[in-house]
């Protein structure tokens, strides 16, 4: 369909509004888990490094392992303004986010909390679309410090205990 020339630009600004008004829906920030797990999703998304560093959890796994996630998060930097940089990066978009859910195990909520003192321990499950009409689940692992915020964890596999079980949980399935 064509539309007049005129017309373009009310396509444009109701193509913003509801691409904004779909980005309102998403919680943000590190006062729930659902928030910062969309904010890390968001940030990658936008090829932000800075705002992607800052959704993630401190160093906790130890000298060696702390080195590898040093490594693995410049790694991401790297990638991330490499995407900014690339004109033919096509960034995954963000559908659905679901509430966050505890462990059913108890494990991993315990140790999080003696050996870290982490306050809270859970996993979100989203739904990203990578390439157009494939939407793919991801699940988030996320810690709440003891300030209070929660935080991204991306490397469930440095100290396996804190997410024991984490991909064998069933599917999440209350939206948020």
């Amino acid at each position: 369909m064509r539309y007049p020339d005129d017309m373009k630009p009310w396509i444009f600004f109701l193509a913003l509004l509801f691409s904004i008004a779909r980005a309102a829906d998403m919680p943000t920030g590190t006062d729930t888990p659902e928030g910062v797990a969309c904010d890390a999703v968001n940030a990658y998304i936008r090829s932000d490094s800075k705002a992607w560093l800052a959704t993630l959890v401190k160093p906790i796994y130890g000298e060696e392992k702390d080195k590898e996630y040093e490594k693995f998060k410049k790694d991401m930097v790297a990638l991330k303004d490499k995407n900014k940089a690339d004109k033919s990066f096509k960034a995954p978009k963000l559908l659905k986010c679901y509430k966050a859910r505890d462990f059913s195990k108890n494990g991993p909520g315990s140790m999080a909390f003696a050996l870290f003192e982490f306050t809270g321990n859970k996993f979100v499950d989203l739904v990203i679309e990578l390439e157009e009409g494939k939407p793919t689940k991801v699940r988030y692992h996320v810690l709440q410090d003891k300030d209070g915020k929660w935080r991204f964890e991306p490397r469930p596999d440095l100290c396996e205990m804190l997410a024991m079980g984490l991909n064998e949980e069933k599917d999440s399935t209350e939206l948020l």
